[in-house]
């Protein structure tokens, strides 16, 4: 009886553990996105997206428009400020199934300001944490 309720104890966890995101943490991946940012990897960067559509037309001309900003308009007011030079994790709250999760973080740039960000992450289907893009 004892050796039952182990194994279905055992089941439950592993369950768990198997609908839940894999690491990195949301916070590991909110952070790695944006080191890609600051090493002006831009089109690696967007890949660590989650765009909330099916058509793939569509995601890849989200794509496209991301990787413009980012060159266009963020990479130069980031430099107006010396460039991002520390980025991390302040605070990270998931949801309760797991999914989803707001990552709050504090960039630090070369001139001695700072700010802070919040990221909304989301688990894909592959169990993998990445930035969550709405329509």
């Amino acid at each position: 009886m004892i050796m039952k309720k182990l194994i279905a104890l055992f089941a439950v966890v592993a369950a768990m553990f198997a609908v839940s995101c894999s690491s990195p943490t949301p916070s590991d991946a909110a952070v790695d996105i944006y080191q890609l940012i600051i090493d002006g990897k831009y089109e690696a960067a967007v890949e660590e997206f989650y765009f909330d559509s099916e058509d793939p037309a569509e995601v890849e001309q989200a794509k496209a428009m991301f990787v413009s900003l980012f060159k266009e308009k963020a990479a130069p007011q980031f430099e107006e400020k010396g460039g991002i030079v520390k980025v991390e994790a302040l605070n990270e709250t998931i949801s309760e199934d797991g999914k989803s999760a707001e990552v709050e973080l504090k960039l630090t740039y070369g001139d001695g300001t700072e700010e802070t960000e919040n990221v909304d992450m989301v688990c894909n289907e592959a169990g993998e944490w990445k930035a969550s893009i709405k329509k």
